[in-house]
């Protein structure tokens, strides 16, 4: 079990690992091989240990079993991802780990070992940044997706100091992108922070929090594309899409009904009955939706069209 903290309140998380899927065929991997690299938080994780096997047409989450160590009851939006909302042989190799946040010099994370975005970009760095023979990602088949911000806010959304956390938020957030870039990938998705403000556990603490929170998330998602923008044309060869996230999630909160679930706050421990599998962390549902939204963002120079 991991443990995170969330603005004082303490989750363990219980990361779920099913059956792998059946294989795709041989284990050589053809001239059409895509790579996902993804960075993040729970909302993100599969348990993917950079020391154990690595992606294959067997498992194309390399480990643990498929769809990995999730915190939604089942595959979440990386796993939709690469093995249902695809059409091409993707291999993911997801460095997200549940309590993350962007910088621990910042925004402290849910405990004291778990890696923020910096030390995760290290792992990349350390490990297939070079392009070793067993992984020969190149600026064209390879696109790296970071989620990050839900912890950060977390902390934070209600400190008269917000505006200047942000600020050093973004500055070392995109101080990792310029890493990645010197490694040679030019496709990126940044994801937006979701609705945090209507998760069991704002709306808990009452108007005030689901307030201050939704204009936290509202600031930090402009930020994001400003930098982005900004980023972009530093680096006129890039292409990069910014995902807003509250798309999908909106879409079944407000009609909970037609994915399952009785209203829009109910929690269930295994996934599928409610939006929320506990009071911070999604269900299938909204993982899968997610999922679905990212890969129609990605369609055409991507992800394959059907």
């Amino acid at each position: 079990m991991a443990k995170i903290i969330v603005s004082g309140v303490l989750f363990t998380l219980g990361l779920c690992a099913a059956t792998p899927i059946s294989a795709q065929g041989a284990d050589s991997l053809s001239a059409g091989t895509k790579y996902l690299i993804t960075f993040g938080d729970s909302y993100s994780t599969t348990g993917f240990n950079i020391q154990g096997s690595y992606p294959s047409t067997a498992n194309p989450l390399g480990n643990p079993a498929f769809p990995g160590q999730t915190t939604d009851g089942g595959e979440n939006w990386v796993g939709f991802l690469i093995a249902k909302y695809n059409t091409s042989l993707t291999l993911s190799f997801n460095f997200a780990v549940a309590g993350a946040t962007t910088d621990a010099s910042i925004i402290a994370p849910g405990g004291t070992s778990i890696p923020d975005l910096r030390q995760q970009v290290a792992l990349f760095s350390n490990s297939i940044a070079s392009k070793p023979a067993s992984v020969p990602w190149d600026s064209h088949n390879t696109l790296a997706g970071i989620w990050m911000g839900i912890n950060d806010l977390g902390g934070i959304y209600a400190q008269s100091n917000l505006d200047e956390l942000l600020s050093k938020i973004m500055t070392s957030y995109f101080g990792q992108l310029e890493i990645l870039y010197k490694a040679g990938i030019r496709k990126f998705m940044l994801l937006a922070v979701p609705p945090m403000q209507r998760t069991p556990v704002f709306i808990d603490r009452g108007s005030e929090a689901v307030s201050q929170d939704a204009a936290a998330i509202a600031k930090y998602n402009s930020l994001l594309q400003t930098h982005l923008h900004d980023f972009l044309s530093s680096h006129p060869n890039t292409k990069a899409k910014f995902i807003d996230t509250q798309q999908p999630f909106n879409q079944a909160l407000n009609n909970p009904t037609a994915y399952g679930a009785p209203n829009a706050t109910c929690v269930n421990w295994d996934g599928h009955s409610c939006l929320w599998r506990d009071p911070y962390h999604p269900g299938v549902a909204i993982q899968e939706l997610n999922a679905q939204y990212v890969k129609s963002e990605l369609e055409g120079w991507f992800m394959h069209r059907d």
